[in-house]
């Protein structure tokens, strides 16, 4: 199998420069085999959103740092998503009130940890992209810019994209799977702030206290 020495999906949440001036930096990104502990920020605690199983076939290689967190953000009590959640859109939307506890803990994996914060999954698109879109919505980002981190993904992506086309049994899923358009994530946003009013209010609604709320900020 061919493998990266590189996180092709590495940046920081918001993208360059939307973090300026913050205490600390959140970064975002994929998580691959055989990359090394360099190619990570220096001194970044890692919240790993990934099931264990996964994290069982790829470690991660920051593991033993003591700035490791395991956060699963899928309920393992509950399938992934539901049998009506077919496009993107439909499934983080869904993942937002099915796997409530995971986004909660995930958060507070955040909120909790001292200097830079690293958020990865498997692609750094999907759960990933959820987290990171919540974060950058509650410090003031605009739905455009939003899309545009979301989509960023599909060019660090594209060469995992085409080797998992390559070899999938079911290109139309794949194809389902790998879409990443701006458009997707602003969708996402929009249902927060219909259902809930804010990202804040959503947060509190899943069980962040307002001090958590306050150090995301």
């Amino acid at each position: 199998m061919t493998t990266t020495s590189t996180l092709t999906n590495l940046r920081e949440v918001g993208g360059a420069d939307f973090q300026a001036g913050r205490r600390r930096t959140v970064f975002r990104s994929n998580t691959e085999p055989d990359v090394p502990a360099s190619a990570y920020p220096a001194d970044v605690t890692v919240v790993d959103l990934r099931r264990d199983d996964e994290v069982d076939h790829v470690p991660h290689p920051l593991r033993n740092s003591g700035r490791y967190l395991g956060v699963p953000l899928f309920d393992p009590s509950t399938a992934e998503s539901g049998a009506e959640a077919v496009e993107l859109e439909e499934q983080y939307t869904d993942w937002l009130t099915r796997h409530a506890s995971g986004i909660a803990d995930a958060l507070r994996a955040v909120a909790g940890s001292d200097g830079d914060v690293l958020v990865c999954c498997s692609a750094g698109k999907d759960r990933t992209g959820v987290v990171s879109a919540l974060l950058a919505r509650l410090w003031g980002a605009s739905t455009e810019r939003i899309g545009e981190d979301y989509a960023a993904s599909a060019e660090g992506l594209a060469e995992r994209f085409s080797r998992e086309r390559a070899v999938s049994a079911e290109p139309a899923a794949t194809a389902v799977a790998q879409r990443c358009v701006p458009e997707t994530m602003r969708t996402v946003i929009a249902h927060v702030e219909q259902r809930w009013g804010s990202v804040e209010d959503y947060l509190r609604s899943i069980g962040l206290s307002d001090a958590e709320i306050d150090a995301l900020r």
